[in-house]
Parts: C-alpha cells; sequence; structure tokens
C-alpha cells in the first residue's frame, strides 16, 4: 500500500517544522514541503532531504497552488496549513479530479477557523476539512498580557532607552 501523500502549504516556525516532519513521517506519510515561508531552507534540505519532498510555490497565488497540486498528475490525499491560504472552489475542483492518482480527502489547519476554505465546495467534493480551535489559546493570551504590560509600563521606551 503507498503512502499517504500530504501537502505542507506553510511550514512550522523553527523547531515546530522539525518536530512536525518527524510526527508525519512517524505516520509513515510522504510528506511534501512547501519552502516558500520557511526561513532555512537549505537547513531544511540538508536535514529532511531524502525522507521528504520539496517544492517552493506561494500558495496564495490560486494558480501555483493548483499547478503544484495537480503535478504530474499525481495530486495530494491531504493538505495542511497553518495560515489562512485560501482553498476556494477552482482548488478543490483541480484537486479532487479523478484523473489524479491521489484525489484530495482531507484540508486541515493549524489554528481555529475554516473561513479560508470553500466548505460547500469542500463538501460537495467529499473532502473533510479540520481544523484545531484552542489549540494555541495559552500562547495568545500570554502574548495579549506581554503587550498589555509592555504598554502599561512603556516598555517599549525604556527598552530603547537602555540601548
Amino acid at each position: 500500500m503507498t503512502p499517504a501523500r500530504v501537502l505542507l502549504l506553510d511550514a512550522a516556525p523553527g523547531e515546530l517544522l522539525d518536530r512536525e516532519l518527524a510526527c508525519l513521517l512517524g505516520h509513515e506519510l510522504a510528506v511534501t514541503l512547501n519552502l516558500r515561508r520557511v526561513a532555512d531552507k537549505s537547513g531544511a534540505r540538508s536535514a529532511w532531504g531524502g525522507r521528504v519532498d520539496f517544492t517552493d510555490f506561494d500558495a496564495f497565488d490560486e494558480p501555483a497552488l493548483i499547478a503544484e497540486t495537480v503535478r504530474d498528475g499525481i495530486g495530494y490525499h491531504a493538505v495542511k496549513s497553518c495560515g489562512s491560504v485560501p482553498l476556494r472552489a477552482a482548488f478543490l475542483e483541480a484537486a479532487t479530479d479523478p484523473a489524479l492518482a491521489n484525489r484530495l480527502r482531507v484540508i486541515g489547519r493549524a489554528g481555529a477557523g475554516t473561513d479560508h476554505v470553500e466548505l460547500a465546495a469542500a463538501a460537495r467534493r467529499g473532502v473533510v476539512v479540520t481544523h484545531t480551535p484552542g489549540s494555541n489559546a495559552n500562547a495568545v493570551a500570554e502574548f495579549a498580557l506581554a503587550q498589555l504590560l509592555a504598554l502599561t509600563r512603556n516598555l517599549p521606551a525604556l527598552n530603547a532607552a537602555a540601548h
């Protein structure tokens, strides 16, 4: 049985990328990593070459996204995004084309909300859309508190003066 193919549209930052790739490969998935938003592209290639396929395109450019999805008639079973890459009806139609070796079955988003996906078009094509609401709630709360303290205590100005 061939492994399910997953396209990571936008990589997790820094060390999280390594953890994510290790987890996906641990589940014996065939991963393609879009390097467009990876800070250290050569480091990612060096660390994961031979285990992960690479591509480099602007996921927010719908024609480029569609071209990658249908390249060589192979397709992907799943697409995963951290950001809000718009996944519209044209993409969904191309990604679920019966002529592809692998039709899109799942769209996953690391974060809350699915408003970046045309849900009705996904449902018509049998694509499941998932997300992880609340997964970053602690980080958002900590950031809000840090900003509150920084602004109420005038920390940006004090930091500038110290430097």
